[in-house]
């Protein structure tokens, strides 16, 4: 029976839905049992089945929503199109490599032709191709200039600006794949690993772009012009890591560098990540297998890192020594920032004229020709270890197989095509191959052997790396999409390979030159970069050496230590160059912001009438809100006070972005007297006290993402509000430990001026300041620790804490009759507190002796304008005692001394 089958359950609703008088239906009628259940059911029985039906059947698979089932399709899209485009852009680089090796390297390594005819055909197939990397991007897309991850990152942190609407579109995409790939091949130090994370986004916003999608995420987004676009973003993201998960088959690596690039994480963003990363290699892997399955792919090789793999022993008694390297490489590398700094200011002098961009470019090219065909001839002529004597490989080693040129400038040599010049193997391989010499090349070193030699010599490879890294600083930033991920490896694996030919020279045994090599990349990358997990998995995952990982973790996080001593990191220094208001207050003093105790009162633009409109205006005041206010984004609406003279006095109703006024204006008119903006106003999901501390608002603004936050009194009066823009101020203003938006500004008019060369500042910069000041307290150190170590220890604590104590101190005087307000010069970074120039304004007395950086700060204020300072113009709770004693309760000094305020009155 049906029903029977089904448990007693079953039994139970058939026998209650059974027409009476059957109670033996079997029995009597003999029909089958579907018709007896058929007629056996009384009306009203249908639902009782249905019911049972419904708790024993099992339910539909679940279908999500379109844009649910959207969106992980197009994580799919995103990662397939990234692999494949990733792919296409070796194998472009890597064909143009090989017919460029193969016509023009090996005739410029051959004796037998004329060195003048030589270097000619060298520069000018270099400049042809440098050429045709920058026109290119002239006739595509300008946007596509530059390696993107500074845009790319400031995109992530929630920086809105004009230049993302063209730098997020299918032509910049084509430009940069196509650009990237001329400019790797015209042997510039450049890379094209940033510019694949800058196409992966690309592709990403073309798979969010399209009306639909948009529509979704804007209603998705809550908040509307309280918060930006956190979805689109979520898709940047991926596609960044799949950009880096491409560029370096490391799935984990490019998870963890779009999380170190962003602001704004989650659990389920990494999820998706991991998804779309899997999903890349995946790939990526498969293009090559069926490549090397036509016989077609023998040219990747050249250029591209796909085929690079290399494992390395784990000495973990060479610590000392990794750590060495890593401070020697954090350092070299933040020096790279700065001078590359300095470089870019240089370029902006014709920045806005494009001929002039492109000749640069060319220039650069053809400067790094000659500069790359004259280092071998200084180079040193090694003996081959490889029985195989050729163009080809002559050293022995792991999966090596650059060329090692035999015989080029060793003619002097009695059978000379048995040694190879080591300078000539950096200059003339791919970067790929200039890796494999670096990482896997041996020493060939043993002791007690007269015989033995190294594969490359010291000097080669300083003098080598040191060409390298002013040319790669020289070069990135010009009218071109360059990258700095391949250059930093080879300079680090310059750095590292020396080191370790230092350490032999030096007796020290078990020296694996190309762990060393690894290390010195992950020293630099780390002080450029300033970025330890995403390159320690890089690395690891690139050289499918494990057993590295603890050593690559420990010299990341002290060369980032080191770079953080002088400067911020490369991409932080675009950035700034570029414009971009990026929020970094986590990582720009976040210990000063402790000290200063800086609130939202000391951050907020304040309540002003031109920035504010009520929920009843004319329209005339928008048109003039408008014209003001053209930066403005959106307008704190508020209620109109009963007296409008103080705007303060208004309760709060939200915020009203820039496009919903101009569409009032356009449906009302500029001569309508009365528009309600209510009907256009947005809540605000959050409103936070006038004394809410930095990195409370700091979180709320990263975290959520969110644009704007009002400043709101407890009774709802509005006192300011506290948006992107004033976040960036304070962090440039009281935040930033290295001035650096004082520094550019500063290199800015002296090239003005210009003073080119004296724009560096060599004796006054903040390298130099840092370099002496550290090196004296380490000499103290040892001296004071030599003499007595309780006693050192003791004194270094309690001058920390003196320290801390003395950048809050603020101090009022009377002298002659007036109150001074004294600013220790230790803290003169800080300016003039808003309160004490409001003071000195009401006393029409602006008297402020600015004299050297050693002297103290001083301003005259009258005796009665202390006490009118307002509470809500104090900027922190440690200057708020000073400025708001009554002119009775100021300390009297007979011989005018400066007295410090007793911060309980």
């Amino acid at each position: 029976m049906y029903f029977v089958g089904s448990g007693v359950l079953a039994n139970d609703v058939f026998a209650s839905c059974l027409i009476k008088g059957y109670r033996h239906p079997m029995s009597k009628t003999g029909k089958d049992v579907e018709d007896y259940e058929i007629k056996g059911i009384g009306e009203g029985c249908w639902a009782q089945i249905a019911e049972w039906w419904n708790r024993i059947h099992i339910p539909l698979p679940y279908i999500p929503k379109l844009y649910t089932f959207l969106k992980w399709s197009f994580l799919v899209i995103i990662a397939v199109c990234t692999a494949l485009v990733g792919f296409f852009q070796s194998f472009l680089v890597s064909t143009v490599y090989m017919l460029r090796a193969k016509y023009f390297i090996f005739r410029v390594v051959n004796d037998d032709l004329d060195w003048r005819w030589r270097i000619l055909e060298y520069a000018g197939i270099n400049a042809i191709l440098a050429f045709l990397c920058t026109f290119t991007l002239y006739v595509i897309s300008p946007a596509a200039s530059g390696s993107g991850i500074p845009d790319v990152k400031a995109f992530l942190n929630g920086v809105e600006s004009p230049a993302f609407k063209q730098f997020f579109t299918v032509k910049t995409f084509i430009a940069k794949v196509l650009a990237s790939a001329l400019g790797v091949s015209s042997g510039m130090a450049m890379g094209k690993e940033g510019p694949m994370l800058h196409a992966g986004s690309i592709l990403a916003v073309i798979m969010g772009g399209n009306k639909w999608m948009q529509q979704q995420m804007e209603s998705l987004s809550h908040w509307g012009v309280y918060t930006y676009n956190k979805e689109l973003r979520d898709l940047v993201a991926i596609g960044a890591a799949c950009g880096v998960t491409t560029a370096f088959k490391s799935p984990v690596g490019g998870v963890m560098f779009a999380m170190e690039i962003s602001t704004r994480w989650r659990k389920d963003l990494t999820t998706r990540c991991f998804l779309a990363c899997a999903i890349t290699i995946v790939v990526v892997q498969a293009a090559i297998l069926i490549c090397n399955g036509y016989g077609e792919c023998y040219e990747l090789k050249y250029g591209s890192l796909i085929f690079f793999n290399q494992q390395y022993p784990a000495h973990f008694e060479q610590i000392w020594a990794a750590a060495i390297l890593a401070v020697i490489g954090g350092y070299v590398s933040c020096l790279f920032t700065s001078f590359n700094t300095w470089i870019c200011l240089v370029r902006k002098k014709w920045s806005k004229i494009m001929w002039a961009r492109m000749l640069e470019v060319v220039c650069i090219s053809i400067g790094t020709s000659i500069v790359f065909y004259i280092l071998p001839t200084i180079g040193s002529c090694r003996p081959c270890t490889n029985q195989y004597i050729g163009m080809g490989n002559c050293i022995m080693g792991s999966g090596t197989e650059f060329q090692t040129f035999n015989g080029y400038h060793c003619s002097h040599l009695y059978n000379s095509s048995n040694y190879y010049n080591d300078m000539a193997v950096l200059v003339f391989n791919p970067q790929g191959f200039k890796l494999q010499a670096l990482f896997t090349a041996p020493s060939n070193y043993r002791e007690n052997d007269s015989s033995a030699t190294h594969s490359f010599t010291i000097a080669s490879l300083l003098v080598y790396g040191g060409m390298y890294w002013f040319l790669a600083a020289v070069t990135y930033g010009a009218f071109i999409p360059s990258g700095l991920f391949t250059p930093s490896l080879i300079l680090g694996g310059c750095l590292g390979r020396a080191f370790a030919e230092i350490l032999i020279l030096m007796g020290v045994p078990n020296v694996d030159v190309g762990m060393y090599a690894l290390l010195g990349a992950g020293a630099f990358m780390g002080g450029l970069m300033r970025m330890v997990s995403a390159m320690a998995m890089i690395l690891m995952e690139m050289t499918t050496s494990p057993q590295q990982l603890p050593f690559l973790m420990m010299v990341l996080v002290i060369a980032k230590q080191v770079g953080d001593h002088f400067n911020y990191g490369v991409f932080e220094h675009q950035m700034m160059l570029k414009g971009l208001q990026f929020v970094g207050i986590d990582d720009m003093g976040s210990d000063k912001i402790k000290k200063e105790k800086i609130s939202a009162r000391d951050v907020m633009s304040k309540n002003m009438r031109s920035k504010t409109l009520y929920c009843l205006e004319s329209g005339a005041v928008l048109e003039t809100a408008l014209e003001v206010n053209k930066n403005l984004g959106a307008f704190p609406v508020t209620t109109v006070p009963e007296d409008e003279s103080n705007s303060a006095s208004g309760d709060f109703l939200g915020l009203i972005s820039r496009a919903n006024v101009m569409t009032l204006l356009e449906q009302y008119g500029r001569e309508s007297d009365c528009i309600d903006l209510t009907q256009k106003v947005e809540i605000a999901p959050v409103t936070i006290p006038p004394n809410m501390p930095l990195p409370f608002i700091y979180r709320i603004v990263q975290g959520e993402g969110f644009n704007y936050v009002p400043v709101v009194r407890y009774h709802g009066c509005l006192e300011g509000v506290v948006s992107r823009e004033e976040l960036v101020d304070i962090q440039n203003q009281k935040l930033d430990d290295f001035h650096l938006k004082d520094q550019i500004d500063r290199m800015n008019a002296d090239l003005e001026a210009g003073q080119i060369l004296g724009s560096m500042h060599l004796g006054d910069n903040i390298h130099a300041a840092r370099f002496k000041e550290g090196m004296r307290d380490i000499t103290q150190g040892m001296l004071n620790i030599m003499k007595n170590p309780v006693k050192a220890t003791k004194d270094f604590l309690e001058e920390e804490g003196d320290k801390d104590e003395d950048q809050k101190e603020f101090f009022l005087t009377e002298a002659h009759g007036k109150s001074v307000f004294v600013q220790p010069a230790g803290n003169r970074h800080t300016g003039i507190p808003p309160a004490v120039e409001s003071a000195a304004s009401k006393a029409f007395i602006p008297t402020a002796e600015h004299q050297s950086e050693a002297s103290p700060l001083l301003l005259e204020i009258n005796p009665g304008a202390v006490a009118e300072v307002p509470l809500s113009q104090a900027p922190a709770s440690n200057e708020m005692t000073p400025l708001l004693s009554r002119a009775d309760q100021r300390l009297q000094s007979s011989n005018h001394d400066v007295h410090n305020v007793d911060r309980n009155k």
